[in-house]
């Protein structure tokens, strides 16, 4: 766009920017200054102020001073005369009932009579209310005679008579008291807000916001200040019942915002707190019962309500000058500058009640309830900011513990694959009896540390919520055998009885396959640890129900049980019941929690029952899909066959089969080389990818194995290297990866970034011969 365009735009936008300016000033300026159009009244609302006469039992008259208060008895009928204006300028009068029924005459005629005893639901009272009497030309200079009683400390009292066009003196009102209505209209809405932010602070937060609790209390005083409002009977349509709410609420009024400063305080007070409460109920109860049942109206005993009310305010004063003897305010030091100026606004409010023509009812509470709302959004911002930097820090901390127990899984998993490599191959070659024992020991203690790494691994997914299940089709017998079976060995070295019982399982189910053999198998590792003689058994049933099916295993043993006092905390992480006795048993403690966690993320059940002394039985429900519905009654109830050759290695043999070994680590090569010692294949080797990446550019290699984590260039890098670039002789070479890198969905990724096998660190000779074995004979077929 050219600079010209650019100019006249700018033009433009300051030409409208003018315009819209000047219609405001415009509108503003004529509103404020030209005459007013479509008035609904013209101001013109005076009182009247005739001299008033009281007439007296005997028929005297003695002279009063209206508005004002003459003295009588409750349910006393009270007569006043007076004259109306001579000239017939208005065309109305307005009366206030306070608490009174009420009986106008003009001339001797009845024109006007207001009470709502007969339509109320119970009190001995009318409410109150505004009372119109239309005037005619021809009562200009009558008398007018007004009768009024009431049964409560209003009986003698007479407010102000206003006089005008029923219009003019309506305006007159609204002008008085709509500002306190819309202020208290507004604070409703505002209140749902603060209650729907408390609510949404708890789901987002977990905290449970004080908010709700102050948002309840300006819900209530601002729905106070309507029912209480002298509007109220232009807008709603049952005064009276306007009347109760408005005692209903101040009765209540001081519950929620004791909760409020309760849990702002930290429940530091609570037992006095609670004291309050329950005062304000006790009063809520009483003066309820006794309007009820007509013995005394809310207005006399309104007294109670108000001192209950000035013992909240008290209460929340004294407390507040507690804690800041203690110190403890700084916590909550916005809320407290609320609440003192929200007090005294109470108090205003409360002194208020006893004026009988205050104008302003409402308004100071309303500023009140608006400070102390600003500072409790105030002090709860501060608090979520720092629940948020809390979490942030947490999450950070999280992050880097995960990432280091990655990288420490990965360090100490080379040197236990180093070690138990070596090993498999000295068992492989060895024939002295002493050294295979020797041998046997290094590789029972090495699967032990790695089973310690791999727990606390599984504890550390858990825990960040990193842990994802991973469903598939499964054989069921073959995964029962294959946990049963680690597991018959070390019960015959404890010369225990071990069973392994199937009944109506299906042959094949769908479901996280790994994560049930964990759960069976920390469960059977627990009941051989604790079993010193007699029996452990091991039984699988599948059951169907009324939402699908589950497969139910237990393990039952007759070890040393569990005191019940220690069975609440047997889940608990890090937990080894009984140390004292118990110091010789391998174990972190972790076992039973993840194996809880597990079925729990599985929508799963784990209960246990023991007897002390005699053994415990575990049982788990785990819901699972049917795939497969045929069961193999063959499986039977009388154990295990252990077949060793599943346990041995067949050896591998691939003559004149080129493979390249990539990996950092110098001792991690010798084991690759020591497994292939009489493979018949040539082995090349190098230490990073780099040098891996010049290799493959001269030489074409029947299969790649790849370490990960690699100096220079790792095994990622180097596999993206060798497949982009097209004129290596290896660009479609298979590549395995082989790495320490354990953790759950890892296999997954890798596969996804292009290698064409995983094998995880610290491996056997059987699976690494198999996989090596599998990817050649297709890397050879293809060739």
């Amino acid at each position: 766009m050219g600079k010209r365009n650019i100019k006249t735009l700018t033009v433009i936008k300051c030409i409208s920017g003018m315009l819209v300016m000047g219609i405001l000033v415009f509108f503003v300026w004529a509103q404020m200054t030209l005459p007013r159009e479509n008035r609904v009244s013209d101001d013109n609302c005076v009182q009247f102020d005739s001299a008033w006469e009281q007439i007296l039992s005997d028929g005297s008259r003695v002279p009063v001073k209206l508005p004002g208060e003459i003295e009588a008895a409750q349910g006393e009928w009270i007569t006043v005369v007076s004259e109306l204006p001579d000239e017939y300028e208005y065309t109305c009068l307005c009366f206030r009932s306070l608490q009174q029924d009420y009986k106008i005459y003009v001339d001797g005629e009845l024109r006007q009579e207001y009470s709502t005893l007969d339509t109320q639901l119970f009190g001995k009272t009318s409410t109150m209310a505004y009372i119109f009497l239309e005037l005619e030309q021809e009562d200009a200079g009558k008398e007018i005679k007004v009768e009024f009683m009431s049964d409560s400390f209003y009986t003698g009292v007479m407010s102000e008579i206003f006089m005008g066009d029923k219009s003019d003196v309506v305006w007159y009102l609204v002008k008085l008291y709509a500002p306190s209505s819309l202020v208290a209209a507004f604070m409703l809405l505002i209140s749902f807000g603060v209650m729907l932010s408390s609510v949404l602070i708890y789901f987002s937060y977990k905290r449970n916001s004080e908010l709700f609790f102050l948002g309840m209390g300006v819900f209530l005083a601002s729905l106070w200040l309507i029912c209480e409002s002298k509007l109220r009977q232009f807008f709603l349509p049952n005064s009276t019942i306007a009347m109760y709410m408005g005692f209903f609420i101040i009765m209540i009024l001081p519950y929620p915002f004791l909760m409020f400063i309760n849990n702002v305080q930290e429940r530091r007070y609570e037992k006095a707190c609670s004291v309050v409460a329950v005062c304000a109920i006790i009063n809520f109860i009483a003066c309820t019962l006794l309007q009820l049942l007509n013995i005394k109206d809310f207005f006399e005993t309104m007294t109670s309500s108000h001192i209950v009310l000035i013992a909240t305010i008290l209460f929340i004063i004294a407390t507040i000058l507690i804690d800041a003897k203690r110190g403890y305010m700084k916590q909550y030091q916005p809320v407290a500058i609320g609440c003192v100026c929200f007090l005294l606004s109470g108090i205003g409010e409360v002194c208020q009640s006893y004026i009988t023509n205050a104008k302003y009812n409402g308004i100071a509470l309303c500023i009140g309830l608006v400070i102390l709302l600003m500072m409790a959004v105030v002090n709860v911002g501060k608090d979520i900011l720092s629940i948020e930097k809390e979490k942030q820090v947490a999450i950070a901390s999280s992050e880097s513990k995960a990432q280091f127990l990655a990288n420490m899984s990965h360090e100490i998993r080379t040197p236990i694959n180093t070690m138990l490599g070596m090993n498999a191959m000295i068992l492989r070659e060895n024939t002295d009896e002493t050294i295979e024992e020797y041998a046997n020991n290094v590789d029972e203690a090495g699967k032990m540390l790695l089973s310690l790494v791999n727990t606390i691994l599984d504890f550390s997914k858990i825990e960040a919520g990193k842990l994802e299940l991973v469903n598939d089709e499964y054989l069921t017998a073959d995964m029962v055998k294959s946990v049963a079976l680690g597991f018959e060995d070390r019960a015959k070295k404890k010369d225990l009885k071990f069973e392994v019982k199937m009944e109506d399982v299906p042959d094949v189910l769908y479901g996280d396959e790994l994560r049930i053999k964990q759960i069976f198998t920390n469960l059977l590792s627990n009941a051989v640890k604790y079993t010193e003689k007699g029996s452990i058994t091991f039984s699988i049933q599948g059951i169907h129900k009324t939402d699908g099916f589950a497969i139910v295993a237990s393990v039952k043993d007759t070890g040393k049980g569990i005191r019940e006092e220690d069975l609440k905390s047997l889940f608990d992480s890090f937990k080894r019941l009984e140390l004292s006795k118990n110091r010789n048993i391998e174990g972190t403690g972790l076992g039973l929690n993840i194996a809880k966690q597990l079925t729990d993320m599985m929508g799963g059940v784990l209960k246990v029952t023991s007897e002390y002394g005699k053994g415990s039985c575990f049982t788990v429900e785990i819901p699972q899909k049917i795939v497969e519905k045929t069961i193999d009654e063959s499986a039977g109830d009388t154990g295990v066959e252990n077949d060793s050759k599943d346990n041995e290695s067949e050896g591998l043999y691939v003559p004149y089969a080129k493979i390249l070994a990539v990996d950092d680590n110098e001792m991690n090569l010798k084991v690759i080389a020591a497994f292939m010692k009489n493979s018949g294949a040539q082995l090349d080797f190098a230490e990073d990818g780099r040098v891996c990446l010049d290799m493959t550019k001269q030489k074409r290699y029947d299969l790649i194995l790849m370490d990960h984590m690699m100096p220079e260039m790792d095994g990622i890098e180097a596999l993206h290297a060798i497949r982009q670039d097209k004129d290596n002789i290896n660009n479609s070479t298979k590549i395995i990866v082989l790495t320490a890198n354990a953790i759950d969905g890892a296999e997954k990724e890798y596969l996804k970034e292009g290698f064409d096998g995983y094998i995880s660190k610290p491996f056997t000779p059987k699976e690494f011969e198999k996989t090596v074995k599998n990817n050649l004979s297709v890397a050879l077929e293809q060739a």
